[in-house]
């Protein structure tokens, strides 16, 4: 993992997410990030780069409930135009991130570097914005 830092943006998988997302931004390209993530989570294992799409899919949908993290990316607000969020999808994305707190290679790695409380602190708040 290309990480630099323990939020959410702060990872080579996430930024290529979010590269890909400024160049296309669609509401479905946010809702398969997440379903990725939820349906493997219920039958496979769920990979570091879908963890951390999933993850930033939920960040840009907080930032546009009003509600973004520290370090969004500003290249992203002008996305945020080209999105709608409601009800279900608040739900979809609230479901995927604690399934990658859950069970995810992503969590596993942040266990085995010692920084697991201050990760989960940041899951936690995204949980919250995402109300």
């Amino acid at each position: 993992m290309g990480a630099w830092g323990n939020r959410n943006f702060e990872n080579d998988q996430a930024m290529d997410f979010v590269g890909d997302f400024t160049d296309n931004p669609s509401l479905e390209s946010l809702e398969e990030a997440l379903a990725t993530v939820i349906e493997q989570g219920e039958e496979e294992y769920i990979e570091v780069d879908e963890a951390s799409a999933a993850l930033a899919a939920a960040e840009i949908l907080a930032a546009k409930l009003a509600k973004p993290a520290p370090d969004f990316p500003q290249k992203l607000q002008p996305a945020l135009a080209a999105i709608q969020v409601n009800a279900i999808l608040q739900k979809k994305a609230r479901k995927a991130v604690k399934q990658v707190v859950k069970e995810s290679e992503l969590q596993e790695l942040w266990a085995e570097s010692g920084d697991l409380e201050e990760w989960l602190a940041i899951q936690s708040d995204l949980l919250e914005r995402l109300k």
